[in-house]
């Protein structure tokens, strides 16, 4: 029995590690609550009206819809997402996504310009360094 248990809790882990499930679990619209540049408020977070999350695409909408690719990698700690821009930018990035009493809330760190490495952490206060926070309230 102990085995039996063992056994469905390594498959509980591997499939939270499965990029597609990831990427389905966090469809959805999304509130912008935070958006940091180099540790600093952005001015123009009000400009992002909201972030949809669907079928592989990562969609900022404002006064233009900016939308952009992404390949999760679950199984990374801090969990990788990559994304692509238009343009074919390529942008390194680290997530995390936790249910909380508001909803899911989702958060981003990347680092922006042509060589830019992934972030390291959550934190989004290194130079060229961007973070997103999101929350997508529970369906009503």
């Amino acid at each position: 029995a102990t085995v039996t248990v063992l056994l469905a809790l390594v498959g509980l882990a591997g499939a939270a590690d499965d990029p597609k499930d990831a990427a389905a679990k966090l469809e959805g619209t999304y509130e912008v609550l935070d958006i940091r540049i180099g540790g600093k408020p952005d001015p123009k977070k009000d400009a992002v009206k909201a972030v949809v999350v669907k079928d592989g695409t990562l969609t900022m909408k404002g006064p233009k819809d900016d939308p952009a690719k992404f390949v999760l990698n679950p199984a990374k700690s801090p969990a990788h997402i990559d994304i692509t821009a238009e343009g074919d930018l390529k942008i390194l990035g680290v997530y995390e996504a936790k249910e909380t009493t508001a909803g899911l809330e989702l958060t981003i760190a990347m680092r922006l310009g042509p060589k830019a490495e992934r972030p390291t952490n959550l934190k989004g206060d290194g130079k060229d360094e961007v973070l997103l926070k999101l929350l997508r309230k529970p369906a009503k």
